[in-house]
């Protein structure tokens, strides 16, 4: 029963999926909605101070290498994109762009955003989590509502 959970932790912690496709799958699965809430809250923000910490390199490195410029220029473009959005108000923008759950506006691209704009890794984390936590209740709300 708890590897179910810890299923659901680890789709969390995917790029695109997070918390946003996870919980309606424990959901469906007709798993206690309140462990599901938990666990895929947490699976979704263990990545981010890595990506915090880590992200600006990876960009260079990725800019750099002949073989990965493709991807490292869409990411660089995906980041700019989202950095004003983000930026203007910097903790309360993470909390928003993360807390309202559209596509492609999770924890990875708050944090890469974060991590180029040299965001103080605290008020990223915790701009992650409160959105995470506010994203998880809507997504939440929803899949009750409709499941």
């Amino acid at each position: 029963m708890i590897s179910e959970y810890i299923h659901l932790m680890l789709i969390s912690m995917v790029p695109i999926i997070e918390l946003r496709g996870a919980i309606p799958i424990g959901i469906v699965q007709k798993l206690n909605p309140i462990y599901v809430y938990i666990a895929c809250v947490i699976g979704a923000i263990v990545p981010a101070p890595f990506l915090i910490m880590f992200f600006k390199d990876l960009l260079k490195w990725l800019k750099k290498n002949r073989y990965f410029k493709k991807l490292g220029d869409f990411l660089d473009n995906k980041v700019n994109k989202n950095s004003e959005k983000i930026m203007r108000k910097k903790l309360l923008g993470i909390i928003l762009f993360v807390g309202i759950p559209l596509p492609t506006t999770g924890t990875w691209t708050a944090a890469m955003v974060a991590s180029v704009f040299n965001m103080r890794i605290k008020d990223a984390v915790l701009g992650i989590v409160i959105g995470n936590i506010l994203s998880g209740v809507i997504v939440s709300f929803i899949t009750l509502t409709f499941t």
